[in-house]
């Protein structure tokens, strides 16, 4: 458990407020208060991993997550449509490749101009005559 910074903990009063409000809830003052902390659940053995340690972690899971998300967004992977477990491996490989390059694409696009330099913004027009 970790203590949120002042002005995460309003962030998120002020979330925990809005949905109460939208669903015709009473904020309960319990909700608040675990509203002001971080709290993840493991079952990691404490001697060698710290507080830190876990929350570093569950970061690092996090980014995992929303890998999987983005892929399955790009290559349409919520849903399997095989039966035979060699043929599914071979549906769901060929999904990540796909992915994956994708991915690649997306990344090598962003990070050149098509000119190769950055192009300045024109002048307004001007009257010659």
């Amino acid at each position: 458990m970790l203590r949120k910074s002042a002005e995460a903990i309003r962030l998120a009063h002020r979330k925990v407020r809005r949905d109460a409000a939208r669903k015709g809830n009473r904020v309960q003052p319990a909700t608040l208060r675990f509203a002001e902390y971080v709290i993840v659940f493991t079952t990691f053995p404490e001697p060698p991993f710290s507080a830190a340690d876990v929350l570093e972690w569950y970061r690092l899971r996090w980014q995992v997550e929303l890998v999987f998300k983005r892929f399955k967004s790009l290559a349409q992977l919520g849903h399997v449509p095989k039966y035979d477990d060699d043929s599914a491996k071979a549906w769901l490989y060929g999904k990540l490749l796909v992915a994956l390059l994708v991915e690649k694409l997306v990344h090598h696009a962003r990070a050149i101009s098509p000119w190769g330099y950055d192009v300045p913004t024109p002048a307004p027009p001007q009257r010659v005559a």
